[in-house]
């Protein structure tokens, strides 16, 4: 499915257009904090941008550009695909640029991912990573109806896991 929508909120595809976004979004260093290994350079964010069209789409990766519906701007970003250390593991990502924090659009997004997760995708479960400190975003998968499953430990150090079950 190229595109999804929530109450206040419509998910697509990224398409060529949505490249300046995509990068700035990607290279903001206060939206990247909690974000896998962090801000990107310019050069990683053009190179993920590629990797998007020539690998990860046509591989079926579901990941969308965000957009509010009440003025069409560009809010944010989000996926719902295998995890890299447990490819069993569906896993829900989701950051917003930062004018689109505080407005409840995470959790309408990480809702919304759950449920295409067990209508569309079959899954029995859905799983999110998250920084043990990034209190905002525990909240939203909280909201959304996710559980504390437990820790992990990559190169950037310990985060949570987090789980919700059909």
């Amino acid at each position: 499915m190229k595109s999804l929508d929530t109450k206040r909120l419509f998910l697509k595809f990224y398409s060529k257009k949505d490249k300046s976004h995509f990068i700035n979004l990607f290279t903001d260093e206060t939206v990247m904090k909690h974000v896998d290994k962090g801000v990107m350079t310019t050069e990683q964010a053009e190179a993920f941008w590629q990797k998007l069209f020539e690998t990860l789409y046509p591989q079926d990766f579901k990941i969308w550009a965000v957009f509010a519906k009440e003025d069409s701007r560009y809010v944010g970003h989000a996926g719902i695909y295998p995890r890299l250390t447990k490819q069993e593991d569906w896993e829900i990502v989701y950051f917003l640029c930062r004018d689109a924090w505080g407005k409840g659009f995470a959790t309408e997004i990480a809702r919304r991912l759950i449920e295409y997760g067990f209508d569309k995708l079959k899954l029995t479960e859905v799983y999110a990573t998250v920084d043990g400190d990034h209190s905002s975003s525990i909240r939203v998968l909280e909201k959304a109806g996710m559980k504390f499953k437990g820790y992990e430990f990559d190169e950037q150090g310990r985060f949570s896991i987090y789980a919700v079950e059909k």
